[in-house]
């Protein structure tokens, strides 16, 4: 059997000509016979994305981990993580990517209560096999939604972001998110700016008190708190990042071990080697060889 490679888009389609309100909603199916960015190159995602497939197989590689896809199930994934989305020819469901801020502007969106709020740093990989009541739900969601996308309707983005925010919440009462604990808003506020601060300075501050201080908190509230909500205490997250970024670089570009580890902002490379294996458990070389063969094949018989 052969099997279609095509990579899911990116393109930043927005509602309302809102910069940073982006939403979008396509078939698979449409995808493919638009032929809607028909690529092979990875992408690393600037927004949030829904894939439900309906019907069908093939992988989906999220930064280093290629994953299974098959018949109802949904992958919920996030931004700054680098996907390559391969389906076999014939494969139904549906695509959604949207930014968080689309579900601020619009809807009545409660932060801190779902999977967007607490996939902190994009590395796990929310997965839901849909069951037959979850299949209606999302199958009327859908349909709503690509009507309102498809049309100018009045109040168009609102009723957009109203659905969008059901199908989160589906998503995340199947995740079984711990939404007790996370209602706890200056805590879970605390965590949200360490993190936004992650993702800026993680090439420069690589210490939980250097987060502290431009948080106003002592390095031990920090890492109690974030532990708390995310389960890892502060420094966890700090390290993760870095080695994420540290095999996203190794895996989607052709740069040097040395090249990224001045990128990540180690002046010594060897400093940067001993840092990589200690908080990844290989070193660098043997990541790379081994990851990358794995990633090859983009069509198969």
């Amino acid at each position: 059997m052969n099997a279609t490679t095509y990579v899911l888009p990116n393109a930043p389609l927005h509602v309302r000509s809102e910069r940073d309100s982006h939403f979008e909603i396509h078939t698979l199916e449409e995808m493919r016979r638009d032929r809607l960015h028909l690529n092979e190159q990875p992408e690393r995602l600037q927004y949030f994305e829904i894939i439900w497939l309906k019907a069908g197989n093939g992988q989906i590689t999220i930064d280093t981990v290629q994953h299974s896809v098959g018949p109802d199930m949904i992958f919920c994934l996030t931004p700054g993580q680098v996907r390559i989305c391969r389906l076999q020819e014939g494969a139904e469901g549906h695509y959604l990517s949207f930014s968080q801020d689309f579900l601020y502007r619009w809807a009545t969106y409660t932060t801190g209560s779902t999977w967007l709020d607490t996939n902190i740093y994009g590395m796990s990989i929310p997965v839901v096999k849909a069951d037959e009541e979850m299949k209606a739900e999302m199958k009327d969601l859908m349909e709503k939604m690509e009507k309102e996308y498809n049309h100018h309707y009045l109040l168009r983005s609102e009723i957009l972001a109203g659905l969008l925010n059901v199908l989160v919440i589906y998503i995340t009462r199947k995740l079984q998110l711990r939404v007790h604990e996370l209602v706890q808003s200056k805590e879970i506020e605390l965590v949200q700016k360490f993190v936004s601060l992650v993702k800026v300075h993680f090439r420069t501050m690589k210490f939980v008190a250097d987060y502290a201080g431009e948080l106003f908190v002592t390095a031990n509230h920090l890492n109690r708190i974030v532990k708390k909500i995310t389960g890892t205490p502060a420094s966890s997250h700090i390290q993760q990042h870095i080695i994420m970024e540290a095999k996203r670089q190794a895996l989607h570009s052709n740069v040097s071990m040395k090249e990224i580890a001045y990128l990540l902002g180690f002046e010594d490379h060897s400093h940067f080697s001993k840092y990589f294996k200690n908080n990844s458990g290989m070193n660098f070389s043997s990541f790379k060889k081994g990851l990358i063969t794995e990633l090859i094949p983009v069509t198969r018989d």
